[in-house]
């Protein structure tokens, strides 16, 4: 009995320092393997905070830049504005000197008519073409103004997703297309605010006649250049629209200016 007992003591004397040791031995692994996780932790966030920051700023790079693009943008389309208004008031500054002659050449052809009635009525209706021109030409003015705004939002929206990574090559033409259309229908509006409309007098009889001569003329005229804006208006409408067209184009948004809204803008202009 006593041999058996001194046997368990030497077991156990052997066995426990083995046990201890595997024991340590297993939380040394632990400790190991937590280590290594709490550095791929760290390096992971390391690794996450340098691509957001790198993110960050592209993004604020790309913002600055399409920013840039958007106020060089705004400034030729005012310039653009300010130099056809120039040329408009150019075109009326000629013609004034024009009608004030043409009024004394009537004045003068109107002394061979012998009702007073008509003579007043012809010199007014001279009178009214004039103011005629001018306001209608005023009107398409601000028409193609509304319009060169439009079609700048649409630039800049274009923009906006082309730095995305989207095609907007069948936009683009579109845009030049409207561009087109605009300058054509801002030459034909100046080209009209310098008109006149002189009331050739032959006879008595045929004055009724000879005033809707230039009344006519002056209609014809203006449904010419009114015909051409509207043309100006359904290529904006076309460039929104195909725009619009876009797979995705509004799937983004951000702290955009109110102008570039990701709502298609409105080109419905009154003419």
């Amino acid at each position: 009995m006593i041999k058996t007992i001194i046997t368990l003591l030497v077991s156990l004397t052997v066995v426990l320092p083995v046990g201890a040791q595997e024991a340590d031995g297993a939380r040394t692994v632990r400790q190991e393997v937590k280590e290594v996780r709490q550095d791929a932790k760290k390096e992971i966030k390391d690794v996450r905070e340098t691509i957001k920051g790198e993110v960050d700023t592209l993004r604020q790079n790309a913002a600055r830049e399409l920013k840039a693009r958007r106020d060089e943008l705004k400034a030729t389309n005012e310039k653009e504005r300010e130099d056809f208004k120039i040329a408009v008031e150019q075109k009326r500054e000629t013609a004034k000197q024009q009608i004030e002659a043409k009024r004394v050449e009537l004045k003068a052809k109107l002394q061979t008519i012998k009702d007073e009635r008509k003579k007043l009525v012809v010199e007014k209706i001279d009178k009214r073409l004039d103011e005629i021109n001018k306001t209608r030409t005023e009107h398409f003015s601000n028409i193609l103004d509304k319009l060169a705004d439009v079609l700048r939002r649409i630039v800049s929206r274009t923009d906006k997703a082309a730095d995305r990574g989207l095609d907007v090559t069948t936009v683009r033409s579109a845009i030049e297309a409207a561009k087109t259309a605009i300058d054509t229908a801002r030459a034909a509006v100046s080209a009209q605010a310098g008109k006149t409309y002189k009331i050739t007098i032959t006879t008595e009889e045929k004055l009724r006649a000879d005033v809707g001569a230039a009344n006519k003329a002056l209609h014809d005229d203006l449904a010419n250049v009114r015909d051409i804006v509207k043309a100006a208006r359904e290529a904006v409408h076309n460039a929104a629209a195909t725009l619009a067209k876009i797979p995705k184009v509004d799937e983004e948004s951000d702290n955009e200016e109110s102008e570039d809204a990701t709502t298609t803008p409105a080109t419905n202009t009154q003419e």
